[in-house]
């Protein structure tokens, strides 16, 4: 994926197509609009007109993103790996399923880009393992939108000797950063294969899991311990204190000082 950032621009019409299926989205406009084409000089009858389109590209596709002017521009752009659209479709050639759709609006999808080029300019723990998963869930959101019918659901989660490796795993890696491309690696099977089973095996997100498990360790050690909340937050995997804090509030509610000062 690249995040990309134009300055002023006049008269422009630049192919945006790939070799492999690709997302792009419009996170600002300032002075103007861009819209993706067909054909450089052919406008779409009927795009949608917000600031906040997508446009999906095919694989090989032909497109143009095109301004008559515009003062700044920032976009996404994601390009698919073909294995992970065939796991995302349930078939082996689902990179061939998807075809182009210029200037649409998916309030969810947009949102799931947005989040994603934060995390792509802001180097943070756990940065390869988020935008893995976020990843892998546009693929899933893009499949089901050329999907008339609901698919087959999944038929179950990780076989148990699978996951057990993969919670073995994760306890013994808490303090690292851990990816999920290494789970289904370890799982033995493929990236969007891994996500689906693994939350039917638990019940969470992996990332969710990871966190829950984080929380859990760093309790134990600020009610047994005297550490120090800095370090507690290094060992057990979290960017730092704070990041520790924010993490405490979402998933049990409360802080790590209150949670020393209540049980101690």
């Amino acid at each position: 994926m690249e995040v990309i950032e134009y300055g002023e621009l006049q008269d422009v019409a630049r192919p945006i197509g790939s070799k492999r299926v690709s997302l792009r989205a419009a996170l600002r406009e300032t002075g103007g609009r861009i819209e993706a084409r067909h054909k450089p000089s052919k406008p779409l009858a009927d795009g949608y007109r917000g600031s906040d389109h997508l446009s999906l590209i095919e694989r090989g596709g032909e497109a143009y993103g095109h301004t008559p002017f515009i003062r700044s521009f920032r976009c996404v752009a994601i390009h698919f790996d073909d294995a992970l659209l065939a796991e995302a479709c349930g078939t082996a050639n689902g990179a061939e399923l998807f075809h182009s759709r210029l200037m649409f609006e998916n309030k969810p999808i947009w949102a799931i880009t947005d989040r994603l080029a934060l995390e792509c300019v802001t180097p943070r723990i756990g940065q390869r393992l988020y935008c893995e998963s976020l990843i892998g869930l546009l693929a899933v959101e893009l499949a089901r939108l050329g999907t008339p019918a609901p698919r087959q659901p999944c038929k179950g989660g990780l076989a148990p000797f699978r996951l057990r490796r993969i919670l073995d795993y994760i306890e013994a890696h808490l303090g690292d950063n851990i990816a999920i491309t290494e789970l289904a690696a370890l799982a033995e099977v493929s990236l969007p294969h891994f996500m689906r089973a693994f939350r039917t095996s638990t019940g969470e997100a992996p990332l969710r899991f990871i966190m829950q498990r984080r929380v859990t360790r760093a309790t134990r050690l600020l009610v047994e311990t005297s550490t120090p909340l800095s370090k507690i937050a290094h060992e057990c995997g979290f960017a730092d204190q704070a990041h520790m804090t924010t993490c405490f509030r979402r998933i049990a509610g409360n802080t790590p000082a209150r949670i020393r000062r209540e049980r101690t």
